[in-house]
């Protein structure tokens, strides 16, 4: 077990240590550059341009956009494809970037200019079914769970928990992006797959709840490490963050807030992001109580990922 659980965590948060390290400017002194920022003349507000995934992440970032304020004025555009994610990061015109951590860890590790902001997202992946009949892992001999991405947690995880149930190798595991799956399993050509919230609430309702969960992985981290699923965060492109301190503590202190409205009360958030996922909002209501939205910056994540 011992050796499990640090050979998973290594494999999950591979580099996020190092970003975490070099992410100082989101933390340390970040109350005093606030206040002294907040003294300075009035000035245009900086356009700052923030890259998102249809993820949790993306709908404080919503609020964050829609806000009126002299100092900071985001704007969110969105990215699909992991290649039109390393396109943008190489066309240094993206200063924000929100990523699975395991994507940002291997950007970094490829040499692309990323530290990690904070965390956002905890643990928001289930597997699921369209078969009644599957309620447990075991329910799932000699079948095929499909996965977004390969060697990230809900892979990694999803290996240890079959091995632990003396499935490995009894269960197929393929790859694929979270469109396709979701087109496959909404068309019936699949059965189980690993989907996360809020686009997992979105398909229950297209399939008018003909899905049952399986494995919820948050729950399944916990009850077998004791701690919290990080899964994914806003990266700033290095660079820019050497000049740009000062934005970067307004944007910390303004995605906090919304994030915190949003799980507050998410009716706001989730009017504006029904129109970015393709969902209802009553979809996305749904799902907020299994969305796992948490705000730490990456110093205050960083003993949690050591333990």
């Amino acid at each position: 077990m011992g050796f499990l659980h640090h050979r998973a965590l290594k494999s999950i948060l591979a580099g996020l240590l190092v970003l975490a390290a070099l992410a100082g400017c989101s933390q340390g002194n970040s109350r005093q550059q606030a206040e002294t920022a907040s003294k300075e003349p009035d000035k245009a507000p900086v356009q700052i341009t923030l890259l998102s995934p249809k993820a949790p992440s993306l709908i404080p970032a919503l609020l964050v956009e829609r806000q009126e304020t002299t100092e900071m004025k985001l704007k969110v555009e969105m990215w699909d494809t992991i290649e039109q994610l390393l396109a943008r990061i190489q066309s240094n015109d993206v200063p924000l970037v929100a990523a699975p951590l395991n994507v940002g860890a291997n950007m970094y590790a490829k040499g692309l200019p990323l530290q990690l902001l904070h965390i956002n997202t905890w643990g928001s992946m289930y597997l699921v079914s369209l078969d009644p009949g599957a309620r447990t892992l075991a329910n799932l001999d000699k079948e095929t769970v499909h996965i977004p991405g390969q060697s990230g947690p809900p892979d990694i995880l999803t290996r240890f928990l079959l091995q632990k149930e003396g499935l490995e190798g009894k269960v197929k595991l393929a790859h694929g992006t979270v469109p396709d799956i979701l087109q496959q399993l909404a068309g019936g050509t699949i059965k189980h797959a690993v989907l996360p919230e809020p686009l997992l609430s979105g398909l229950r309702t297209k399939l008018e709840g003909r899905l049952n969960v399986i494995v919820d992985y948050r729950k399944a981290w916990r009850d077998t490490y004791g701690e919290d699923l990080p899964q994914a965060g806003i990266f700033v492109h290095s660079r820019w963050a050497k000049t740009h301190r000062e934005e970067i503590v307004r944007f910390q202190s303004s995605y906090r807030e919304a994030l915190q409205q949003t799980v507050k009360q998410p009716e706001e958030g989730m009017k504006l992001a029904a129109g970015a996922f393709g969902m209802p909002e009553a979809a996305l209501l749904e799902a907020m109580p299994h969305i796992g939205l948490t705000f730490k910056d990456a110093a205050e994540a960083k003993p949690e990922v050591e333990r």
